[in-house]
């Protein structure tokens, strides 16, 4: 091989590390697959419970999820949208225990996805991890911030963009399961304003 055909080939791997380094991708979470009522061990039945569920996020804008150092990792995405994801899938939990999800019941529920990050240092090569941050808010002055932890699998011949959507929805996923799982918020569902 020639030197120049060399240098030609060390410059082009150069410049797509740098493409991909700088490169960020935006996560869409799909759709969310519900909890294993049987397995999970969780509240209710809800038979007596109506409420409101609301998405209290108001910024619309791209946020660069940070990674565990606190830089960019390369990951977009908008709380709006992933607000709007936890509030359907809380919603159809709630709903799946006979608990109604209307307008206007008398306890309504805020729900605020405010921080995702990217752990990197657990996933190592074969799996993607998100950790997030909602808050709950009730009518009724009842406050709390609930962490969930998702991932998804990096199986072979599948999209790095796949891959982390997946791993997206497993975040909300956990979410929920940690929201339904706590005492205080089964407990908020009944304090009315």
């Amino acid at each position: 091989m020639s030197k120049c055909l060399i240098s030609m080939i060390a410059v082009a791997i150069c410049v797509s590390s740098l493409v991909a380094g700088c490169a960020h991708y935006q996560l869409v979470p799909g759709k969310i697959l519900p909890l294993d009522t049987k397995t999970e061990g969780l509240a209710g039945p809800f038979d007596h419970i109506t409420v409101t569920l609301v998405n209290a996020q108001k910024d619309d804008s791209s946020y660069s999820v940070k990674d565990w150092r606190g830089r960019n990792s390369g990951y977009l995405l908008n709380r709006k949208l992933w607000t709007e994801k936890l509030v359907e899938a809380l919603g159809a939990e709630l709903m799946a225990r006979h608990g109604k999800v209307v307008d206007r019941a008398p306890v309504t529920l805020s729900l605020k996805v405010t921080e995702v990050t990217y752990p990197y240092p657990r996933g190592g090569a074969y799996k993607i991890y998100f950790d997030a941050t909602a808050e709950v808010t009730s009518n009724s002055g009842w406050k709390k911030l609930y962490v969930g932890k998702g991932d998804a699998a990096n199986p072979p011949f599948t999209s790095f963009g796949e891959n982390s959507n997946r791993a997206a929805n497993s975040m909300i996923t956990d979410l929920v399961r940690v929201i339904m799982s706590d005492r205080e918020f089964t407990a908020g569902l009944s304090r009315k304003k």
